[in-house]
């Protein structure tokens, strides 16, 4: 089996190109988000950009990532619940 540099290179640049749009996206985002006392929640951007927490994750870590004067950290912790099922099944319990 042959490697591919040439490849591998080849999609190191574009997953560059992807970060960087998402970037920019969440950039525009932030300016138009509610600020509490300086701090933005990574759940208002995800609300605002239906981008995934990981990819999210990893845009809001880079250094790069310029933010409004507003605004003076974000907050990492997500408060939605992840995958949680409510109210069971639609069968009636037996007595």
């Amino acid at each position: 089996m042959e490697t591919d540099p040439v490849g591998t290179s080849q999609r190191a640049l574009e997953n560059e190109d992807m970060l960087a749009s998402y970037k920019q996206a969440v950039e525009r985002a932030i300016a138009r988000l509610p600020v509490k006392n300086g701090v933005v929640d990574i759940d208002a951007i995800w609300i605002e950009t239906s981008i995934p927490y990981d990819l999210l994750r990893r845009v809001l870590g880079r250094d790069d990532l310029k933010l409004p004067e507003n605004v003076d950290r974000i907050n990492l912790k997500s408060y939605a619940k992840g995958g949680e099922r409510r109210g069971g099944s639609k069968r009636r319990r037996r007595r």
